[in-house]
C-alpha cells in the first residue's frame, strides 16, 4: 500500500505495507496525457525523472486499463523499473490543460505494412559504413528490428535487443532452422549510432557480423523506414521517444509477419521462419 505527503511544494511518497520488491524501483512521474489511451498504453508528455530519463514525450503501459485519460489530463503516477515489466502505476490526474497541439504540417501518418506487402526502396549505411539497401534483404529471410543505442528503457532496446542475441544462439543451434535467416537491428538515431558507434554496440552485444548487422545512415532515409513500419519516433533533448516494431521479411523482400511492441517470444519468431522456409522455393 502507498501514501503520499505533502510538503512544502513536493510529494513524498511514503511505502506501507510488504517490502519492496527486490531488483524494482518506482519512480514518482507527473506529466500530461498525449492522446487517449490504446488499450493499456498511453503516451504522456512527462516530466524530468530524476536520475533516470529527461523530459519526453514517450509511451507508458498502464497497470490499471480501467484509468479514465483523455488528452490534456495533468497526471501523477509511479513509473515500475526494474525486473518484470516497466509499468505506470496508481495513475491519478491532478489537473487539467490544453491538450498538446499537433503540428499543422506534420505529414499524416503511412499505412501500415502488412502480411504480403512488398518492402519499398530503401538505401542506408551499415556498421562497416557499406551501403545496405533492400536488395541486402533478398534471397534469405530477415528478422528486422529497430532499436537505439542510447535507449535507457528495459523494456525497449534492451530487451529487444536481448531478445535478438537470443535468437541468434538459437539459430546457431537449431538446424532446422534456415541457415540463410539474416537480424538487421536499425537505429532510430543515426545522428549519435554512426557506423562506428553501431559496430561497438554489435561487439558488445555479442553479435556475430555474419548473421547480424546493424544500419542507419541519413536520418530522413531511417524516418521514411520507420514510417513503412508505422514506428513513432518523437526527438527528445539526447533521447528518443519511440514505438517497437519487429518483422519477418521472406526471400522475396515482403512482409510474413509483423510484431508490434515488446510482446513477441521467441518461439513465434522461429515457428514463422520453418513456416516460412517450407512454402518457399527459390
Amino acid at each position: 500500500m502507498v501514501g503520499l505527503a505533502f510538503g512544502t511544494g513536493a510529494i513524498t511518497w511514503i511505502a506501507r505495507g510488504p517490502a519492496v520488491e527486490a531488483g524494482v524501483r518506482r519512480l514518482p512521474v507527473t506529466g500530461v496525457v498525449v492522446a487517449s489511451p490504446v488499450g493499456r498504453e498511453v503516451q504522456i508528455a512527462h516530466d524530468d525523472i530524476p536520475d533516470y530519463m529527461p523530459a519526453m514525450t514517450m509511451a507508458f503501459t498502464l497497470a490499471d486499463e480501467s484509468v479514465r485519460l483523455a488528452p490534456g489530463d495533468r497526471v501523477r503516477f509511479r513509473l515500475r523499473v526494474g525486473s518484470g515489466p516497466t509499468l505506470a502505476e496508481d495513475v491519478a490526474v491532478t489537473g487539467r490543460g490544453a491538450p498538446i497541439p499537433v503540428e499543422a504540417d506534420a505529414p499524416p501518418p503511412p499505412s501500415r505494412l502488412k502480411r504480403g506487402d512488398t518492402i519499398a526502396a530503401f538505401a542506408l549505411i551499415d556498421e562497416r559504413g557499406r551501403a545496405f539497401t533492400d536488395a541486402d534483404l533478398r534471397g534469405h529471410q530477415t528478422v528486422v528490428t529497430f532499436i537505439f543505442t542510447r535507449c535507457p528503457v528495459p523494456e525497449f532496446c534492451p530487451l529487444i535487443t536481448a531478445r535478438f542475441k537470443a535468437l541468434q544462439a538459437t539459430l546457431a543451434r537449431d538446424r532446422s532452422l534456415p541457415r540463410d535467416t539474416e537480424l538487421l537491428s536499425i537505429t532510430l538515431d543515426p545522428a549519435f549510432d554512426t557506423p562506428a558507434v553501431l559496430e561497438a554496440y554489435g561487439k558488445a552485444m555479442g553479435a556475430d557480423p555474419g548473421r547480424w548487422r546493424f544500419a542507419g545512415g541519413d536520418s530522413a532515409a531511417v524516418q521514411r523506414v520507420a514510417r513503412a513500419f508505422s514506428v513513432y519516433v518523437e526527438k527528445n533533448g539526447a533521447l528518443l521517444d519511440h514505438t517497437l516494431a519487429t518483422a519477418l521479411v521472406d526471400r522475396r523482400g515482403r512482409i510474413v509477419e509483423i510484431w508490434r511492441g515488446n510482446g513477441w517470444k521467441l518461439d513465434e519468431v522461429t515457428s514463422a521462419l520453418r513456416t516460412t522456409a517450407a512454402d518457399q522455393t527459390e
